[in-house]
């Protein structure tokens, strides 16, 4: 008689350790999407340094304000005016009649001044929608 058979008990064993490994693997893939959508995006890094160049030009402001429907910024600081423009899908700063991109790749950008408060509204081609108020403490208007 040959003992060398497949026995109902092997095939439990092998089934147990087959779902064992597609359980690991399935936690990898949605270990491995939950990082992908923490890690920040390419958005969020442009956002964050245009805010951190923002605070530094503000920073020294002697007079602001809010012009052409809410689209332009004009700060003025020691002898030096800079204008922050919405055009078309970035916000450039104009100053000395030169241009400079501060934030590329944008739907729609808003400026609003309220008291010392000033507000930046932007609206990114995915979707995602930033904004940061400001404090500004010297306005003359």
């Amino acid at each position: 008689m040959n003992d060398k058979g497949y026995t109902l008990l092997e095939a439990l064993i092998q089934m147990v350790v087959f779902v064992l490994v597609c359980h690991v693997f399935i936690l990898i893939i949605l270990w491995a999407l939950t990082i992908k959508t923490s890690i920040m995006t390419d958005e969020h890094s442009k956002w964050e340094l245009f805010v951190f160049e923002m605070s530094t030009n503000l920073a020294n402001a002697t007079s602001l304000s809010v012009r052409q429907n809410q689209r332009t910024i004009m700060l003025q600081t020691a002898n030096t005016w800079r204008y922050f423009d919405c055009y078309h899908n970035m916000i450039r700063q104009r100053v000395n009649g030169g241009h400079v991109p501060m934030l590329v790749g944008i739907n729609n950008c808003q400026f609003k001044m309220s008291g010392n408060e000033l507000t930046i509204a932007v609206e990114f081609p995915s979707g995602l929608k930033k904004e940061r108020t400001y404090f500004v403490p010297i306005i003359e208007k």
